[in-house]
């Protein structure tokens, strides 16, 4: 594997710049070509100076460094939603083979994770809803302890709250999602962040909505509102609409409210997503019921 410096070298010189367009004002020119030759090591800070004169990203740049592979969190989070959202029970149940050989506290708690994602999805397909009892207990624990113990909260907890938060209960739920209030507002403005907090946001309304917390779900919808102006969240319009459309329903406006929940949900067999699709009908008829 090349070193940081080495890399650097490739990426600089592929662009046609010279060391002085570089590094000047960040490091020494004689540093710079020890660096380049892999001889010296560099602080992260200089490191992202450095990839700004590149016009690149850190997150690329270790993502080249990796030889074009994503992170283990990300390939983990790349699975994991892929087969999910697909209701592809093969896949997760190979994933939940390959986390079962690890050893390390965050393998357990997407071990956790997947299994209770495995159970929730065998049901569904028998019974056609969602249920959370079938989750075993000792892994709801070994996810909420984890999330318990945190002090603040980064990207990766927020995602792993937001994938399992429809099977921690209420009371808990509630005092989870505000320990993390402060954490999300900053991550706004970071387009990974906004997509997990959007999500999250989706998820929340979702659980909201079957407990019959309208005016709560509705504050957390304007929210998702807000979040999903740009083209690459058009996924969450699509969301938006389809709980507004339940929101009126609960609001006693029924006929409006299931036209504009019907409508998302036609959207999405359009787009070739029928598991999504099936899944928001299921949470439909039972509003109707």
């Amino acid at each position: 594997m090349k070193t940081y410096g080495e890399l650097i070298r490739n990426i600089r010189t592929n662009k046609g710049l010279t060391q002085k367009e570089v590094y000047l004002n960040i490091i020494s020119k004689s540093y710079a070509i020890e660096f380049e030759k892999g001889s010296h090591d560099i602080s992260l800070r200089l490191l992202e100076q450095i990839l700004d004169r590149l016009m690149m990203e850190i997150g690329e740049f270790f993502y080249i460094y990796r030889g074009y592979r994503p992170s283990n969190h990300d390939e983990f989070i790349n699975k994991y939603s892929k087969a999910g959202n697909s209701n592809d029970l093969e896949s997760l149940i190979k994933l939940y083979h390959e986390l079962h050989q690890k050893e390390d506290l965050t393998s357990k708690v997407h071990l956790a994770e997947v299994r209770s994602r495995i159970r929730l999805m065998k049901h569904f397909n028998l019974t056609g809803k969602f249920e959370k009892n079938v989750i075993l207990t000792e892994d709801i624990e070994t996810i909420t302890n984890y999330l318990n113990n945190l002090q603040s909260w980064t990207l990766q907890e927020m995602q792993l709250f937001t994938n399992t938060l429809n099977y921690i209960d209420c009371e808990q739920k509630d005092i989870l999602f505000k320990s993390l209030i402060k954490s999300m507002k900053k991550y706004e403005a970071y387009a990974p962040g906004r997509d997990i907090i959007c999500v999250m946001l989706t998820n929340m309304i979702h659980e909201l909505i079957i407990i019959n917390k309208i005016s709560y779900a509705e504050i957390l919808l304007e929210n998702l509102n807000n979040l999903s102006s740009q083209y690459q969240t058009i996924f969450f319009k699509i969301v938006y609409k389809y709980y507004n459309g339940l929101i009126k329903i609960k609001r006693n406006n029924k006929e409006e409210g299931t036209k504009l929940a019907q409508s998302a949900i036609d959207v999405l067999y359009e787009f070739d997503q029928p598991y999504q699709a099936k899944t928001l009908e299921s949470l439909l008829s039972q509003i109707l019921d």
